[in-house]
């Protein structure tokens, strides 16, 4: 994980929170629906705001102590852990759910974090994440109410394109809005 973008959120955990609150899209809770009962990852869970919507077992990862530290609240077990290298043993999960955490590596690193996902995922695992489409790359994402922090925008067909080139199967890339205007892309896939 890029370490500019890990201090801006252990500087800015408390006021990202305040400014995110919690997780009202039903994200969540359709990830949950289509894994079942299975354990599963929030990878990048910050401050937590999705643990309530996804349900047990889950256990939330984030690279930044201070959300952790704000996680707590929600009695789930939590890891610090980074994407590309996950406190997490071989074919343990049912699911992974990543909203907004992959978008914060550079794309030339994106499919080494993908393939250590598919190492901790079950066969046959539901991998479900989105990202910011387009084609930005860098520190400076116009809009970003956070500045510093590292983005990496992808199309569908790159995204696509990287997913299966990781190992994944059934692979699904749509467009699908988000609140402050973007459109985000909503990957899912199989293990």
């Amino acid at each position: 994980m890029d370490v500019a973008t890990v201090a801006v959120y252990e500087r800015s955990a408390s006021e990202w929170r305040r400014r995110r609150g919690e997780a009202t899209d039903g994200l969540g809770r359709e990830f949950r629906e289509r894994v079942g009962d299975g354990p599963v990852a929030d990878l990048g869970c910050g401050a937590g705001r999705y643990l309530a919507e996804i349900g047990r077992p889950v256990v939330g990862v984030d690279a930044t102590f201070a959300m952790l530290s704000l996680a707590r609240s929600r009695v789930h077990p939590l890891a610090q852990g980074d994407l590309e290298s996950l406190p997490l043993a071989d074919g343990v999960l049912a699911g992974i759910f990543a909203r907004h955490s992959y978008l914060h590596l550079p794309k030339a690193r994106l499919g080494h974090a993908l393939a250590e996902a598919g190492r901790v995922l079950r066969p046959g695992g539901l991998f479900l994440a989105t990202l910011i489409a387009g084609n930005y790359e860098g520190y400076e994402l116009p809009g970003d109410d956070f500045p510093g922090r590292y983005f990496a925008c992808w199309t569908a067909a790159e995204l696509t394109a990287t997913l299966a080139g990781a190992g994944f199967v059934d692979v699904s890339v749509v467009p699908i809005d988000r609140p402050q205007g973007r459109a985000d892309l909503l990957a899912t896939s199989r293990r």
